[in-house]
C-alpha cells in the first residue's frame, strides 16, 4: 500500500461515511435481470473507481426521491421494502464497496417527495469502525478451515499474517475442544472480521495449505 494511496483513502473515509447519489429509479426484487442490471451498473460506475473496500460491518440508509403523484397515483413504483436487496447486492463484490451484504448490521429506507419528474437514490453508508477498510489491489482470502476465511494482502507481510492467523485458529479450536464457549474461544482469534466462504462470490480464495508454501517461497526469494 503506497503512502499516498493510503492517505487519500484515510482522508476520504475520515468522516466514517460514504454517500453515493444515483440518478436512477429503484427496482423491486422481483424485477427482471435487465432492470436490476441498470442499478448495478450505476452503482459499480462509482464503486469500481474506489481503490478500497470495506471489510467491517456497516449501517446503510437509502433515500428515494420521487414525485408524490407517481408514488400515490400509479402502480409503477415498487414498494419501499422491495427495493433494498437489488441495491445491497450491487454494493457487494470485487468491484463494489462491500465484500457481502452480511456486513450490513442495520438498514433503513424511505422516500420523500420532490418536484422533479426524474427520480434519484441516495445511499448513505456509515462505517461502524472507521478503520475497517483495505485496498482492493492484492486482496485475497485464505480459507482457514470450517468455511472460515480471512482477508489478506499478497505483500511482504502476508506470511507473518498468515502464520499469526494459523496460530490463533489453533488456539481457538483448542479452547472449544476443552469445553469453553464460543465467545471465550473467539478471543483467541484476530479482531479482523472473518467471512464464511459462501459469502465470497467473485473473490480469489486460497486454501491455507496452498497459500503458505507460495508465500514461503516468495519470502525466501526476497531474503536471498
Amino acid at each position: 500500500m503506497s503512502n499516498s494511496e493510503s492517505d487519500k483513502n484515510r482522508e476520504l473515509l475520515r468522516s466514517g461515511e460514504i454517500v453515493l447519489q444515483l440518478p436512477v429509479e429503484p427496482v423491486s426484487l422481483q424485477a427482471s435481470r435487465k432492470k436490476k442490471e441498470v442499478i448495478t451498473s450505476e452503482i459499480r460506475q462509482i464503486t469500481s473507481d474506489f481503490s478500497f473496500i470495506l471489510v467491517e460491518d456497516v449501517q446503510i440508509d437509502i433515500l428515494w426521491q420521487i414525485r408524490e403523484q407517481n408514488r400515490y397515483e400509479s402502480n409503477s413504483s415498487p414498494d419501499v421494502d422491495n427495493i433494498l436487496k437489488p441495491i445491497l447486492d450491487a454494493l457487494c463484490g470485487p468491484s463494489g464497496i462491500l465484500i457481502d451484504d452480511c456486513q450490513v448490521q442495520a438498514v433503513s429506507c424511505h422516500w420523500i417527495d420532490w418536484s422533479r419528474s426524474e427520480q434519484q437514490i441516495t445511499i448513505r453508508i456509515k462505517m461502524i469502525d472507521d478503520s475497517g477498510w483495505t485496498l482492493k489491489k492484492g486482496l485475497v482470502f485464505v480459507h482457514m478451515g470450517k468455511g472460515l476465511c480471512y482477508p489478506i494482502h499478497l505483500d511482504k507481510y502476508a506470511l507473518n499474517m498468515l502464520e499469526s492467523f494459523e496460530r490463533q485458529m489453533v488456539m481457538s479450536e483448542k479452547r472449544l475442544a476443552d469445553g469453553f464457549g464460543y465467545y471465550n474461544a473467539r478471543r483467541m482469534r484476530s479482531v479482523q472480521r472473518v467471512f464464511h466462504i459462501s459469502k465470497l462470490q467473485g473473490f480469489e480464495i486460497f486454501k491455507i495449505a496452498d497459500l503458505k508454501p507460495l508465500l514461503l517461497d516468495k519470502y525466501n526469494e526476497a531474503e536471498s
